[in-house]
């Protein structure tokens, strides 16, 4: 309940801020959420970088309840009173704090969790960690490498959860709040115009649906992920949504600055988006008149947007060389540890067909032919979803005023698509460099890659036509874009479940690690080194018991090590099943050892504890004399202490439990 009335709490006070904000600057509510929220995450990244996260936390909280005291003093309480009336009749406004709202209280209501593989070993746990620790992982590690995640979303969610009281329904509804916020930028029109305000506003929150590629009866995670895809397809496009409202005013511009930071902090990619984004607001002002007396404005404020950009991502990467300067925190690509200049460099040099590789040239043909057969939408591959976007753009350059207008949105939309191909091209190099054989010839996780891309452009040329959508014939064009949205939705992409459904079915063999790791948690600390046994996993258990003890979760190794001293035939791995050399064939990865060699890894790895999750008949077999107790197949969970090599019972138990799945 207390993280529930936090998250309600700052709702409110984004809205008291907004309503001020909007009242003494004379610009929309709606756009006032976005530079809020981004600027909130912002500020609170820069004392995270000074090892200061809680009071980074209170200073935005406070701040923010400064604005509304500010406009409680300034308009009197009639007066703030009567501009949050004003502002909550804007529709953009509206929409957002009542969306958030509504994701709030039904996320409490149903407790929805992580179901996805990489929230447990990245896009979910960084969050976790820095809630509960209090700090970025990456200057207090524990079970995450620094390398493995940018900070953007992690920051959202702590902006919400300043307390340390973690949870995971709370996680996803901060992250939902910042993308309602970013479509309600799309969204922010004068309340007469309020038709045309949903219409953008329900397109707008459609559009992670309409560019999916949905399997018949799977769990929509749309709404209910920590991955950082929407944050980035969203931010992407509501950058600019922000930036079209604020460019009659051009002091209030430099507030695309603080989302477009956002952006970039949110995923390795995001610094090529926020190029993107600053290339495409230098061309609209370009656009926006005679080149003579554009080029000056376009190129400072250009540079300046593009400073800030260079600023976010060397500040994050600088950081995390300084406080784990490791290899984890290289900036290379692939096996082979290149830097990105050399791929680029080497990349631009195959696909000018100068050393192109048999591979590269493989790639290449097959990212060609992906364009026109993969789906990554519900009306099916790329150029359907171009098509569409271009429709939509269409119908906004119509709807906007002859001249300049028209001419903004054409170079917009033009300038979307050249940088589309630079960024199609640029996945096709890291297809070659940063991918085994087997998954860039087969383009793993294309549409994943893609989709936020198309969905930023959707977004832009919605904003576009809402704002131009005046006359009788563009308000039924936009009524038109996003009754299609709808109707495609409902007619090939509403999923058997989501966000709005509980997915207990899915959390069956989580529950039963959850249930099993809050026992060991009360013999463990953060300080203490846990070596994870379950015989027979396919990692999935492992995985999250790292994600759920508050301990270190030591990495395991494959390969042989049957006798003391010799590594050579070992490697490092993460999980690990331990199986006699004659029952190699048996496991998909699994480490040969013997009882004595498990006790040396125990003390080369300088590990506390072992938590056997199953057993099997090998482990009772073999290595029942080194426990206290011994060992069964069929035991419960337990944890064991680590005497020493030297002891006489190795391992003594801490903490034995019984689960209801075995």
């Amino acid at each position: 309940m207390v993280t529930l009335l936090a998250g309600l709490a700052l709702l409110a006070l984004l809205g008291g801020a907004c309503a001020v904000l909007a009242s003494a600057c004379r610009l929309s509510a709606a756009l006032w959420p976005l530079p809020l929220l981004a600027g909130g995450a912002v500020l609170l990244y820069g004392f995270g970088l000074a090892g200061a996260l809680p009071v980074g936390a209170a200073v935005v909280w406070l701040a923010l309840a400064a604005v509304c005291a500010a406009g409680v003093v300034r308009l009197r309480p009639a007066g703030f009173l009567r501009a949050c009336r004003a502002a909550l009749c804007t529709p953009g406004l509206a929409l957002f704090l009542g969306g958030s709202a509504f994701f709030w209280l039904l996320f409490f209501v149903q407790q929805p969790m992580f179901t996805q593989w990489d929230e447990f070993t990245a896009w979910g746990l960084a969050p976790k960690m820095v809630v509960e620790r209090g700090a970025f992982y990456v200057a207090d590690p524990v079970n995450l490498k620094a390398s493995f995640t940018y900070p953007a979303t992690s920051l959202a969610a702590y902006l919400f959860l300043p307390f340390g009281r973690w949870a995971e329904w709370a996680c996803l509804a901060a992250l939902d709040t910042l993308a309602l916020a970013c479509v309600a930028a799309a969204s922010a029109l004068p309340r007469p115009r309020w038709a045309a305000a949903v219409a953008v506003f329900a397109g707008g929150v459609l559009l992670p649906y309409f560019f999916s590629d949905p399997a018949p009866g799977a769990y929509a995670t749309q709404y209910v992920s920590a991955m950082a895809e929407l944050p980035m397809a969203l931010l992407f496009g509501g950058t600019l949504c922000l930036y079209f409202g604020t460019a009659p005013r051009r002091g209030l511009v430099w507030l695309t600055a603080l989302p477009l930071a956002l952006l970039t902090l949110t995923k390795d990619i995001c610094f090529a988006y926020g190029l993107i984004a600053v290339f495409l607001i230098a061309l609209d002002q370009l656009a926006a008149g005679p080149l003579r007396k554009r080029a000056v404005p376009a190129l400072v404020q250009g540079g300046g947007l593009a400073a800030v950009v260079l600023a976010a991502f060397l500040s994050w990467s600088r950081y995390t060389a300084a406080v784990t300067p490791t290899a984890d925190t290289a900036a290379s690509v692939g096996s082979e540890g290149l830097s990105y200049g050399a791929v680029l460099l080497g990349g631009v040099r195959q696909l000018l067909g100068i050393g192109r590789e048999a591979k590269f040239a493989q790639i290449m043909a097959a990212m060609g032919d992906a364009f026109f057969t993969r789906r990554v939408c519900l009306l099916g591959s790329g150029v359907l979803a171009v098509a569409a976007i271009t429709l939509v753009a269409a119908a906004a350059w119509l709807a906007a005023g002859k001249g300049a207008p028209r001419r903004r949105v054409l170079a917009l939309h033009l300038g979307f698509a050249l940088c589309f191909a630079a960024l199609y091209a640029f996945h096709l190099i890291l297809y070659h460099y940063n991918f085994s054989d087997e998954e860039g010839l087969a383009l793993k996780d294309y549409a994943r890659y893609l989709t936020p891309y198309y969905q930023a452009w959707m977004l832009a040329m919605l904003c576009l036509l809402g704002r131009g959508a005046r006359a009788r014939l563009s308000q039924a064009a936009l009524g038109g874009a996003a009754a299609v949205l709808a109707a495609v939705f409902c007619w090939r992409g509403v999923p058997a479940a989501g966000f709005w459904t509980n997915a207990d079915s899915l959390y069956t063999l989580r529950a039963d690690v959850q249930r099993r790791a809050a026992a060991m948690n009360t013999a463990l600390d953060w300080d203490d080194r846990v070596l994870v046994l379950s015989q027979g996993d396919d990692a999935t258990r492992w995985y999250y018991y790292r994600y759920e003890l508050t301990a270190r979760v030591v990495n395991g190794f494959g390969g042989f090590y049957g006798r003391l001293g010799e590594t050579e035939d070992r490697w490092d791995s993460d999980f690990m099943n331990l199986v006699e050399s004659e029952n190699w064939t048996l496991y998909d990865y699994k480490a040969v050892c013997v009882p004595e060699t498990l006790v040396a890894y125990m003390a080369e790895k300088d590990c506390d504890y072992l938590l056997i999750d199953r057993a099997d008949d090998y482990l009772e077999r073999e290595f029942s004399p080194l426990f206290e107790g011994g060992l069964t197949n069929d035991m419960p969970a337990t944890l064991y202490h680590f005497e020493g090599a030297d002891a006489e019972v190795p391992f003594t138990v801490a903490v034995a439990t019984e689960s209801e799945v075995r």
